[in-house]
């Protein structure tokens, strides 16, 4: 059984902040860092000083031991001997106070220099795209691993004819028929989308990491999830969703009506009702909205609600294909041969 997340971002030791054992090596430090800084980064959570006072804190237990030389001062003399190593000397002395908590601690500018320089660019949160090349525009600029190149593009000289064309297989063996493919679906997440992962319980070291979805298992109700090399059979339940295109709709504020952003994840308002978290790349903020207030974007999967006219749609699944603005309707499709057209009200994101 995997172990569960035990790092403390309030510890007074950089390996308790980042969760990890004193022989970690440069890979295990990063792994821990990058989930800690996206799960505590302040565009995730708004107005949250908890959450502000951990992201300082893991960067700063980062910026210590991904540095060798300050890693070892910090292993010998404690949190002085680090800023020695960090200042050039070779004994600590004169730094009283250590780092947090008391004495001088990172501010909040120094811990996205460190968050910036990790995944780099200015603002991680505002691209989930990526095309077919490097995944840096993930949240925090996550690289996932997608796998091996494109099989024709990664067979060597005559391979694609001799496998894909009348020559048959090497040794003169018959070719085998192709098989069917499997009829696409709109009742779940599509291959490749992107997901974080969350509420685990047995594996809590994995949640608000994130992943690609490969397929999904109907026997079984899961989806294959590939996060960093490895392939985990999760529910529906323990993923967000990442989209990106977010639109802003009949917001309180004009200036920020028709902006577009980045949904970042979901939390309750003081009334328990779900607020989306939405990261304005071009305003450099962060706002928290009710569904009402969002237009989602193609390849969202959501659940219809609350049709009168038609009941039997409640509760089904189905991927936004478009949003007809005249209309104030979302084109959800179901199933190849059912795409209703459904207002705001009747969808939720899954």
């Amino acid at each position: 059984m995997p172990p569960a997340d035990t790092h403390n971002p309030v510890s007074d030791d950089y390996y308790k902040v980042l969760g990890v054992p004193r022989n970690a090596d440069e890979k295990a430090l990063k792994k821990a860092y990058r989930k800690l800084a996206i799960k505590y980064h302040p565009d995730k959570n708004p107005d949250d000083k908890r959450a502000e006072e951990c992201f300082k804190n893991v960067s700063e237990a980062y910026d210590c031991l991904n540095d060798p030389q300050r890693r070892a001062a910090y292993d010998n003399y404690g949190k002085d001997g680090a800023r020695a190593a960090e200042q050039g000397q070779d004994v600590p002395g004169g730094f009283g106070g250590g780092g947090f908590p008391g004495g001088a601690r990172m501010d909040p500018q120094r811990a996205q220099e460190v968050f910036s320089m990790f995944f780099g660019g200015d603002d991680p949160f505002s691209d989930f795209g990526g095309g077919g090349g490097g995944m840096g525009g993930m949240p925090g600029g996550i690289r996932i691993q997608m796998g091996g190149p494109g099989m024709m593009g990664g067979m060597p000289g005559n391979m694609e004819s001799m496998f894909m064309g009348g020559g048959g297989f090497p040794g003169g063996q018959p070719r085998r028929r192709a098989s069917r493919p499997e009829p696409k679906r709109f009742d779940v997440l599509r291959t490749g989308a992107q997901v974080m992962l969350h509420g685990l319980v047995s594996a809590a070291d994995r949640n608000d990491e994130v992943g690609v979805v490969e397929r999904y298992d109907d026997g079984r109700g899961r989806y294959q999830i590939k996060v960093e090399g490895d392939v985990l059979s999760l529910k529906g339940a323990n993923l967000h969703q990442l989209l990106r295109g977010v639109r802003l709709l009949d917001v309180s504020k004009p200036e920020l009506e028709g902006k577009s952003g980045t949904l970042l994840g979901t939390r309750p308002d003081r009334t328990g009702e779900t607020r989306y978290l939405i990261n304005l790349a071009s305003l450099k903020q962060t706002v928290a909205v009710k569904a009402e207030n969002l237009i989602l974007p193609g390849g969202a999967l959501v659940r219809i609600r609350d049709v009168q006219s038609k009941p039997a749609l409640n509760g089904k699944h189905g991927t936004i294909q478009s949003w007809d603005g005249a209309a104030k309707r979302y084109v959800v499709q179901i199933t190849p041969a059912e795409a209703p057209k459904l207002k705001l009200a009747n969808v939720e994101l899954v």
